[in-house]
């Protein structure tokens, strides 16, 4: 009777650790549902001496620009003033539109903050040692008659602009 009774325990306890062992972790190599990746974008990013672009150094005096690119769509920015050696920081949302080829995507952001304004532009992201980001925005709302890039036309494509407001950042978080 006692070898029954053995052979039961020992089928539970296997059963036990099989269920056990059978966690979650397996969902992150479902190839049904695979997880989503984290955008390249999101993350915080610093422009700074050379990288800011030359739009904003040469004539609103800017020379750096932190800017934070959130999981829920939100973003902030800050800019240091070389004539008030101040920052000003402002918040609101952002939307990027991924092109359906090419690593060149449409990108379109609301400040809620003061003053409150609209761009859209490019951006790209390149992978490395470290990451570096690439941003062309121009206003749009208010409207000062600029127009935005699109993925196709590429960086620096602005007939009036040029590259002087191509934006280059360095992932910093």
């Amino acid at each position: 009777m006692k070898r029954p009774f053995l052979l039961v325990m020992t089928f539970a306890a296997a059963s036990l650790l099989a269920v056990i062992g059978c966690s979650d972790d397996d969902k992150d190599n479902n190839p049904i549902n695979p997880p989503a990746e984290t955008p390249a974008w999101e993350g915080t990013w610093l422009s700074a001496g050379a990288n800011v672009a030359p739009l904003l150094s040469q004539f609103f005096a800017i020379d750096s620009v932190r800017v934070t690119f959130n999981e829920n769509q939100t973003v902030a920015l800050a800019q240091h003033d070389t004539t008030t050696m101040t920052w000003t920081n402002n918040s609101g949302t952002y939307a990027v539109t991924e092109s359906a080829s090419g690593t060149i995507h449409s990108i379109v952001i609301s400040y809620t903050g003061t003053p409150s304004f609209d761009q859209e532009g490019i951006i790209e992201v390149t992978d490395g040692t470290p990451d570096m980001m690439k941003l062309e925005v121009v206003q749009t709302v208010p409207d000062i008659g600029a127009t935005p890039l699109t993925p196709a036309q590429g960086f620096g494509a602005d007939p009036t602009l040029g590259t002087i407001n191509i934006q280059n950042y360095v992932r910093i978080d």
